[in-house]
């Protein structure tokens, strides 16, 4: 049973800035799979079995330059 994880993410503008997003927190491990809207300012994670603790996909947001709401 995967679960799904929603947060606010400022500085997204367009699809290119939903492409980055995806694509770091896709790199990591328990995550089956994002979905990021620069339209709602959200990012949607679908996580897999062993997933990653909400502080690791803040930082591989805001490693790339977008910042996540506490």
């Amino acid at each position: 049973m995967s679960t799904q994880m929603t947060l606010q993410v400022t500085g997204m503008t367009c699809g290119g800035c939903e492409a980055a997003v995806s694509r770091a927190v896709s790199r990591l491990p328990g995550v089956a799979s994002v979905v990021a809207s620069h339209k709602d300012g959200t990012v949607t994670v679908q996580l897999a079995d062993n997933p990653p603790a909400r502080d690791a996909i803040v930082s591989a947001i805001e490693r790339i330059g977008y910042h996540v709401a506490k």
